[in-house]
């Protein structure tokens, strides 16, 4: 059995009750979690690392990605395509192909620097700064993701479904 030890992690959310998005700051053991905006708050137990549970919602399904942004990644290979199209225009192969290896290049030390997180498929909060190895968490699933997306179909459904 694994034993958990006390920890400081940052959570990225979006509350429950008032849906804005919600960056907390070192959470390391008992307390609450808090919405900025709003009142709406989950008591923690214990923050493990990596954690088994999401500290939002509770899940137990959680995924591991890297922690960069997605819009520096696409303006890198925006600029790279754009780059080596202006070489290849000078009929500059060598300078296109390098300029397109250097950004392979960047791009392959940016993943293996970069830290993971772990992201909930129920409420999709993201738990950042982990100090140990996320690894037994698995990537992304198209078939848990189309579950909780069903799931939370279904929830909307019965909602408006309802009288009010």
């Amino acid at each position: 059995m694994r034993r958990a030890k006390l920890i400081s992690v940052q959570l990225t959310f979006h509350c429950p009750t008032c849906g804005q998005s919600t960056r907390t700051s070192d959470l390391s053991g008992a307390g609450d979690l808090q919405c900025a905006q709003c009142d709406w708050s989950r008591p923690l137990m214990e923050v493990s690392d990596p954690p088994a549970n999401c500290l939002v919602c509770g899940n137990a399904d959680l995924w591991r990605q890297k922690d960069f942004p997605q819009l520096l990644g696409l303006v890198l290979v925006a600029a790279g395509a754009v780059l080596s199209s202006i070489a290849w225009y000078f009929h500059w192969p060598k300078t296109a192909l390098g300029l397109l290896m250097a950004f392979a290049l960047a791009d392959m030390v940016v993943f293996v620097v970069m830290p993971d997180v772990l992201v909930c498929y129920r409420c999709k909060a993201r738990h950042h700064h982990l100090q140990s190895s996320s690894a037994e968490h698995p990537g992304f699933s198209h078939e848990t993701a189309e579950r909780y997306r069903q799931e939370e179909l279904r929830r909307l459904e019965a909602q408006r479904s309802r009288p009010a």
